[in-house]
């Protein structure tokens, strides 16, 4: 049975077609059209310093300014005086009031991290970031170090969907967060000598 009119691989001319009209190969050819080589799309040229990012990156460092908040002087006086005891329970209790309301500090500004990268998620694909970072995997900041997971996140997948990228806000919440975190520890050193001199001039004393 032949095959149906139509145009077919020429035998004689690779790369081109010949047109067969169902009994025999006429003389009309054409070359071979293919179809253009896939080109991925060139990522989108759309801004992503997102006023909501830096607002979250502000409030991620709020938690190492509240240590400067507790009223260490009252710690301090508790510590010594239950070490010879002669303690103010009501004393330590408003101490205890008052690092209690600091705290919470503390928790307001990690909801609104959250809060911040929701507002964050939703602008970067109201400016057209298809499928940007998840806003729900900042919740991890409810753990220590956990605001890491959304920054991190975040600027990995914008640099890839993305001419901008998302790095400019990754390197500033990683430097604040390294100068916290050493405030912190020189804060710390600080109270642990306090303790220990206080300790001893107490004890020269007694």
């Amino acid at each position: 049975m032949s095959a149906p009119a139509g145009w077919y691989p020429d035998p004689a001319a690779p790369g081109r077609h010949r047109w067969w009209d169902g009994a025999q190969w006429t003389a009309h050819q054409q070359p071979v059209v293919t179809a253009p080589a896939y080109r991925a799309p060139a990522p989108h040229d759309i801004p992503t310093g997102t006023v909501w990012v830096w607002l979250a990156i502000a409030a991620s460092v709020v938690p190492f300014l509240v240590v400067f908040l507790i009223d260490w002087n009252g710690y301090l006086d508790g510590i010594t005086g239950t070490a010879y005891g002669y303690s103010n329970s009501a004393e330590l209790i408003a101490w205890q009031l008052h690092t209690m309301a600091v705290s919470l500090i503390s928790w307001a500004a990690i909801a609104a991290f959250i809060v911040f990268s929701w507002l964050d998620w939703r602008e970067l694909r109201r400016r057209g970031v298809a499928a940007p970072f998840h806003w729900a995997w900042s919740f991890f900041a409810l753990l220590s170090a956990g605001m890491a997971v959304y920054m991190i996140g975040r600027a990995v997948v914008l640099k890839r969907r993305t001419v901008a990228g998302g790095w400019p806000p990754l390197w500033t919440w990683i430097g604040a967060t390294v100068v916290g975190y050493i405030l912190v520890i020189v804060w710390v050193v600080w109270l642990v000598q306090s303790v220990f001199t206080r300790l001893g001039v107490l004890s020269l004393s007694a």
